[in-house]
């Protein structure tokens, strides 16, 4: 800055209001700053900056799950694009479900100054990193998933509301072996989901037999796996419902292993789902409106909102993918 400001014959303090968008400085001297700034490429050292008392880092903190995962992308586009709205940079750290990792990427990114968080967490009691947020007055907003003990906001899907909603049409069409094939229940998401598939086979008088839940299952191939054993068994469901978009896509590899098919209701939106042969219902909503909403939350708290802690449900809704859309049926 000393540099600039010798070349455009001005103080130092004259450089540093036009670096920093400062007013009291004429049209005439800022192109003067301007043009030595373009001279001599200078541009501000944002870790030196940050070093100083009082300073904002004008970073976010997002922790997700998987970025391969299409909600994940979806909802980080989402809270990118508000970020981006107040002059911000977004920094991604993945945790695949791990709470460790999940709680050394909290400390980290508060190490590194940045101004909030937005977390999908691990957690299901307790969010991982939430006491070094609270230690350090990091304002935190959890996503998709918020733990039953939190200080923090959050931004979530109705899960009974979506799993009411996918049950609920195949009760309708009359069937009463519905099989669940999910991932972890000890998760926020999954655990809800289960709790409305009780719930919801309790109050339409279907009996919840043991037999019919595939649970913790990882990954999409695992889901896969899972279906046959169902569908081979000596009394298979008529009816599957997967409680998020990779078990949705293990039933369907199953079903094409196989060369048969069940009805099938599944939670989250499927890529290329009205390619399918046989019809799904999804329990489809926008990711990127919650990854939306959770950073404006998360800009109000960092713009010093001190109200009590908020909790928004994203509204979901059925869409029936697949053999409507053929053409030779």
């Amino acid at each position: 800055m000393r540099d600039v400001a010798a070349r455009a014959g001005v103080g130092v303090g004259t450089v540093s209001r036009v670096v920093n968008g400062g007013t009291h400085v004429s049209p005439a001297m800022r192109q003067r700053v301007e043009a030595a700034i373009a001279e001599i490429g200078f541009s501000r050292n944002e870790v030196a900056r940050m070093l100083r008392p009082g300073q904002a880092s004008s970073t976010i903190g997002l922790i997700i799950d998987d970025l391969r995962n299409p909600f994940s992308s979806e909802l980080a586009n989402g809270a990118a694009a508000v970020v981006s709205e107040h002059n911000h940079v977004l920094l991604i750290g993945t945790t695949q479900l791990d709470s460790g990792t999940e709680r050394e990427l909290v400390e980290e990114f508060i190490r590194r100054r940045v101004d909030g968080l937005l977390i999908v967490t691990s957690g299901m009691a307790t969010g991982p990193g939430e006491a070094a947020a609270l230690d350090s007055g990091t304002p935190v907003v959890y996503v998709d998933r918020t733990p039953a003990k939190t200080a923090f906001d959050s931004v979530e899907l109705d899960n009974t509301s979506g799993v009411r909603q996918a049950l609920g049409g195949l009760i309708a069409a009359g069937h009463r072996r519905i099989a669940y094939v999910g991932g972890d229940p000890a998760a926020a998401t999954g655990g809800a989901r289960m709790r409305a598939y009780r719930m919801v086979l309790q109050e339409a008088d279907v009996p919840l037999e043991h037999e019919l839940v595939s649970t913790h299952n990882s990954t999409a191939e695992a889901a896969c796996a899972s279906t046959v054993r169902l569908l081979q068994s000596d009394r298979p469901p008529t009816a599957i419902f997967c409680d998020n978009n990779r078990m949705t896509l293990g039933a369907i590899q199953a079903f094409t292993a196989l060369g048969t098919t069940v009805a099938l209701a599944g939670f989250d939106d499927l890529e290329l789902a009205d390619l399918l042969p046989f019809e799904v219902d999804l329990v489809v909503y926008a990711p990127a409106e919650m990854g939306r909403r959770a950073a404006v939350r998360l800009f109000d708290r960092i713009a010093g909102d001190r109200s009590a802690r908020t909790k928004y449900r994203v509204a979901t809704h059925i869409e029936r993918r697949g053999r409507r859309f053929h053409r030779d049926d």
